[in-house]
């Protein structure tokens, strides 16, 4: 690789720290993956950050990076181009976020409140916080590192910031409940052939069991089932390894099953047996799968 090519490369390895700028040097196809990843974000045209300034974006990011040939090659490089140009402040860059994102956010947020106004409101203070200036403070943008879409890492502040604005109102739990019991997802428990007053109290029941638990459960629960993080991604976000994330969840799924079962003795008064009968009956376990579990909310 030479010229321009060759200069994109070190201005990235400048940035990269000592250790990742030697692994990279050493690595087959390292050139090219980071010569891909600026051609990428230089395809934004007018919406494009400054190549030195992506070039040393980049480099930031992967003298953090542990593997940074892996980080290359599962980099959202056009993503991470667009957040810094946002950063930066540039109108086109801004005016594609809008586009691509925020728009695209009304449809999760409806699923916490169904008014539009509420919708409005939420884009409204998540693009005061994403994109006006703050003194002394870098964009929050600035944070996105290019794992996943920039559309999910957007919609997770979205839908925390849209949460935290219910809670204001004294009804985090409940919309917490209705979020995870509403919103369909692949493999769910199908309750076609239980009759639908006993669905109706199952579902009553469980949403009861979401809103006992803790925030911090909770919030487990809604980014694993409902925004579909890896156990991975979660790791990374709670600073917990992935086998002692899944054994949590596990417990949290246990607990949630017990005060489901409890929730609906408690409605339907009945003794424990019947109520163990009912549960075989939609196959024996609250596995969180949550659109057949609870179906849809129509």
């Amino acid at each position: 690789m030479h010229g321009a090519d060759s200069e994109s490369f070190e201005r990235v390895l400048q940035s990269a720290g000592e250790l990742s700028s030697a692994r990279l040097r050493e690595t087959p196809g390292a050139r090219e993956a980071v010569e891909r990843a600026l051609s990428q974000a230089a395809a934004l045209h007018d919406a494009a950050p400054e190549p030195g300034a992506f070039a040393r974006h980049l480099g930031a990011l992967l003298s953090r990076a542990v593997d940074p040939m892996l980080a290359l090659e599962r980099l959202h490089a056009r993503d991470l181009a667009l957040a810094l140009s946002c950063a930066q402040g540039l109108p086109a860059a801004r005016a594609l976020l809008e586009q691509e994102v925020l728009l695209k956010l009304r449809v999760p947020l409806s699923r916490i409140h169904p008014s539009p106004v509420f919708a409005d409101e939420v884009l409204q203070v998540l693009r005061a916080n994403l994109l006006m200036p703050r003194a002394e403070t870098p964009s929050r943008l600035l944070g996105y590192a290019g794992v996943g879409p920039l559309l999910h890492w957007v919609s997770i502040s979205a839908t925390r910031l849209a949460l935290r604005m219910r809670k204001a109102q004294g009804e985090e739990s409940q919309v917490d409940a209705e979020v995870l019991a509403a919103h369909p997802a692949p493999g769910g428990l199908e309750l076609g052939f239980v009759r639908e007053e006993a669905r109706g109290h199952v579902r009553a029941a469980f949403i009861r069991a979401v809103a006992s638990l803790d925030d911090e459960d909770r919030e487990l629960l809604r980014l694993h089932f409902v925004e579909r993080l890896s156990l991975e991604r979660m790791g990374a976000l709670f600073g917990l390894h992935k086998s002692t994330l899944s054994r949590r969840l596990s417990a949290v799924q246990a607990l949630l099953e017990k005060r489901t079962r409890r929730a609906l003795a408690e409605r339907l008064s009945l003794p424990e047996p019947e109520v163990n009968s009912l549960m075989r009956a939609i196959q024996g376990r609250l596995d969180l799968s949550l659109s057949g579990l609870l179906a849809a909310r129509e």
